[in-house]
């Protein structure tokens, strides 16, 4: 070995590279100490020795391959290879020549274990990280994304590295969106705020930040960093909405609205206080408030010291002052303003303008005083009744009439009032049963009782009560004492009759004479022995007969009657009353013509009311004929009722007195009462008929009667 030879290997021992050098046949040529430390073997034991034989388990490992290829391609290689049996990490170099191979090998153990401590130091960082982390390619295509980007998106991370990020933004955003990621992409970073699409369509709010990855001065790609703002976004969006609601609120709230600090200065007021009070904004803002009347100013300062501690006024009703000077009735309401700490920063207040409502509340105060006076002082005995049938008033007309104090009264039930005597009771109950509680009473006719036990005849009308949302809340009940009336009426009706008994009496007398005369002449021929006596006597007697029928029907209309329904023919009745106007026709020159219908039903009627009504009309059709005429009277049965027609041929009646018939006195004979019409009248409608006329001048006059044949109440009324 030549001197330059041994200088180089003694060089070669003395760098910190292990070395060794192999012969075409891969036999160790040289080995330099450091590859001997390494490879724990002297160097007497490797030289000439093949490297494969020596080191099989590297037969496997990649520095065989490598070192081939350097062989074969006589080119440099570089790489780093882990040792197994070592458990080593080496930095190779290799390079080849014609006869052989020469190594340089460095233990890099450390470094690549401190280098992958940093790797899996940045890995956990990337994929532990909250944000999602990903990196695009120049072309926007993901390359890297991390656990937190799968589920900010809801797409694997499969998914992601197949496609563009585009398709993920809102379609609003794109075009924003495109402009940061290639500003990153030119080198500036960008943050932005965005929308992303969700895998199932939601939209996600993100703040992203975009940087350029820089290798040797060139950007090869862009980095980001997504952070998931979604909540705070609708947290915004939502404080964003409520602040323009209440904005609007108060703005375009009809109520006026008004907010001062804490040394009573306006800060803001709405529109709804210029126009309910008159001062601009400008007129108030940083001024006290104008709108507190003198009189009250001491007392709203003591309650505003109040609200700057923390209390509310809510709804308390005042006085409050425009700019004119006039006032307004007022319901306000204050409350503090509070900082985050929830210190008192000053005081808001709401003013709404009762004076309507003011006005109203007294209107109906008075109203109601005015309905309490009317009832507390109406002649008429009145209960009020609440929806559980108990009385809730009592008016002094009931004490009076009834015996029975209001304290006695007020709460018993309907079913125990003590006036309703009990036979009366039990159609009380039915009709609770079966008449809807709404319905009204109207004047209905029935009998109560006083504490002492006296029985009133009485006009009953009930009438339901609603609250002001109309809703039934109870019921007025009205009871009319009638008791005098009715024997008034009863009064006037036998007056009437008398009236018309007297005004008979001379055509009854004449029917009289007629058969007395006949008897008297009898009589004679009987004293003088002259003629049939037996013949004499039958005459006689019939003419006896018909004196004592003529007296009959006279006492009908001159003795008081109790009046009682009974099925009877109204044709009958009709006919009993013309035999008993015969006499009186005759004396007028009047003819009285009867058209009856065959099978007329039978009606419920009180036969002396109903000749007392027939005798009436029939004498007033025979006294609107002096001249003569003839009177027809039909009788004719309908679907639901019996109509009965009185016609004469007289001298009618004008529009002007045809409007006036039925008043009381009201009458166009010289010896008239006027009473006879209404009285009729009055007996049609208590048997719930009615009467109808009709006239025309110098033509004539009908008068019409309906009466229902299905009538079956009885009345106990007396005459």
């Amino acid at each position: 070995m030549n001197l330059h030879v041994c200088n180089g290997y003694e060089i070669l021992d003395r760098i910190t590279d292990g070395f060794f050098a192999v012969d075409e046949k891969w036999c160790f040529t040289y080995v330099n100490f450091e590859a001997t430390r390494l490879l724990f073997r002297n160097r007497e034991e490797l030289l000439g020795k093949n490297i494969w034989e020596e080191f099989p388990e590297a037969v496997n490992a990649a520095c065989y391959d490598h070192y081939h290829r350097a062989m074969r391609e006589q080119a440099p290689v570089a790489f780093e290879a882990f040792s197994p049996p070592l458990k080593k990490w080496f930095d190779v170099r290799a390079y080849p020549s014609t006869t052989g191979l020469t190594v340089y090998f460095q233990d890099v153990t450390n470094e690549k274990t401190a280098h992958s401590q940093k790797e899996q130091h940045y890995k956990s960082l990337f994929e532990q990280n909250p944000d999602a982390v990903f990196s695009f390619d120049l072309n926007g295509n993901y390359l890297t994304v991390n656990p937190a980007m799968e589920r900010l998106l809801g797409y694997s991370g499969e998914e992601l590295l197949q496609q563009s990020f585009v398709p993920l933004v809102s379609e609003d955003d794109r075009e924003k969106t495109m402009k940061h990621y290639q500003k990153a992409a030119t080198g500036t970073t960008q943050r932005y705020q965005a929308k992303a699409v969700h895998k199932n369509g939601s939209i996600v709010y993100v703040d992203v930040t975009n940087m350029p990855i820089v290798i040797n001065h060139e950007v090869v790609g862009v980095y980001g960093v997504a952070k998931d703002i979604t909540e705070r976004y609708l947290e915004q969006d939502e404080l964003r909405k409520t602040k323009e609601r209440l904005e609007s609120f108060v703005r375009n709230n009809a109520d006026a609205i008004w907010v001062i600090d804490m040394d009573d200065k306006v800060i803001e007021i709405n529109p709804a206080f210029e126009s309910m009070f008159g001062w601009s904004a400008e007129s108030v803002i940083g001024k006290k408030l104008p709108i507190i009347p003198d009189s009250l100013k001491e007392s709203m300062q003591a309650i505003h010291e109040s609200v700057k501690k923390g209390s509310s006024f809510v709804g308390f009703e005042t006085i409050r002052e425009r700019k004119d000077g006039s006032h307004l009735h007022v319901s306000a309401t204050l409350s503090p303003i509070t900082d985050l700490t929830g210190n008192v920063i000053g005081l808001t207040g709401i003013c709404r303008d009762i004076s309507a409502r003011k006005k109203a509340e007294e209107t109906l105060q008075a109203k109601t005083k005015q309905l309490e006076s009317f009832i507390e002082n109406n002649v008429d005995s009145i209960l009020i009744m609440n929806l559980d049938r108990r009385v809730v008033h009592a008016n002094q007309a009931f004490e009076t009439t009834f015996g029975w104090t209001k304290e006695e009264i007020l709460g018993v039930h309907l079913y125990d009032l003590p006036f309703i005597p009990p036979e009366e009771m039990a159609a009380i109950r039915q009709q609770a049963l079966t008449v809807d509680q709404e319905t009204s009473i109207f004047g209905e006719e029935t009998v109560r009782s006083r504490k002492d036990g006296v029985m009133l005849d009485v006009a009953i009308s009930k009438f339901p009560i609603y609250d002001a949302d109309g809703t039934m809340d109870g019921w007025s009940v009205i009871l009319r004492d009638i008791t005098e009336w009715k024997k008034s009426q009863l009064i006037l009706q036998n007056s009437e009759k008398l009236t018309v008994a007297g005004q008979l009496a001379a055509g009854i007398a004449h029917e009289i004479r007629n058969p007395i005369t006949v008897i008297k002449g009898f009589v004679h021929l009987m004293s003088s022995g002259f003629g049939d006596k037996e013949e004499y006597f039958r005459i006689m007697s019939s003419e006896c007969e018909r004196i004592e029928q003529i007296l009959s029907e006279l006492l009908v209309l001159a003795k008081p009657q109790t009046i009682k329904l009974e099925p009877n023919d109204i044709r009958q009745i009709m006919l009993q009353t013309t035999t008993l106007l015969h006499s009186q026709a005759i004396l007028n020159n009047v003819e009285i013509v009867t058209e009856f219908d065959q099978g007329i039903a039978m009606l419920q009627c009180d036969e002396n009311q109903m000749k007392q009504v027939f005798i009436n009309f029939i004498k007033n059709a025979i006294e609107a004929m002096p001249s003569g005429g003839t009177i027809t009277i039909q009788i004719k049965q309908r679907e639901d009722d019996i109509m009965i027609r009185i016609v004469d041929d007289g001298t009618g009646i004008p529009p002007e007195i045809l409007s006036k018939i039925g008043q009381p006195f009201y009458t166009t004979k010289e010896k008239g009462t006027g009473l006879g019409f209404m009285v009729s009248k009055k007996i049609i409608e208590n048997h719930s008929g009615t009467i109808h006329i009709e006239s025309e001048w110098n033509k004539g006059t009908t008068l019409e009667i309906t009466l229902p044949y299905a009538r079956t109440a009885a009345c106990s009324t007396e005459m």
